[in-house]
């Protein structure tokens, strides 16, 4: 969307940083090492390497701590309970799922008022 709607991943990041001011974090769903560099480049404070595989995030994890060591690494994307300790290591530093949350029956309610 980012790419879409502001032409490239710099410009969505300036645009954000322009509206958030200095004091929010800017975060970029990235699918690629490239698209990270692109968006720490930029200024983003989070850069989220979305479905990679497990070696493919340690290896660009690495490579990308080189150049912006103060950027966050956040692996995201297909992670489970069970495979969580697969995508752990000394380059990433978020570690997030949404499995843990979905899957579950909801309760349907609501609070009507009986007169």
């Amino acid at each position: 969307n980012h790419v879409w709607s502001c032409g490239s991943i710099e410009n969505a990041v300036k645009l954000a940083r322009k509206a958030a001011g200095f004091s929010q974090k800017i975060e970029v769903e990235c699918q690629s090492l490239d698209e990270a560099l692109e968006a720490a480049g930029a200024g983003a404070d989070i850069v989220m390497l979305d479905n990679f595989t497990p070696d493919q995030l340690r290896k660009d994890a690495e490579i990308f701590k080189t150049k912006y060591p103060n950027v966050l690494v956040e692996a995201s994307g297909g992670i489970t309970k069970e495979s969580m300790a697969e995508f752990l290591g000394r380059h990433i530093d978020i570690v997030s799922t949404s499995s843990m949350i979905q899957g579950y029956p909801c309760v349907d309610f609501s609070l009507k008022i009986v007169h």
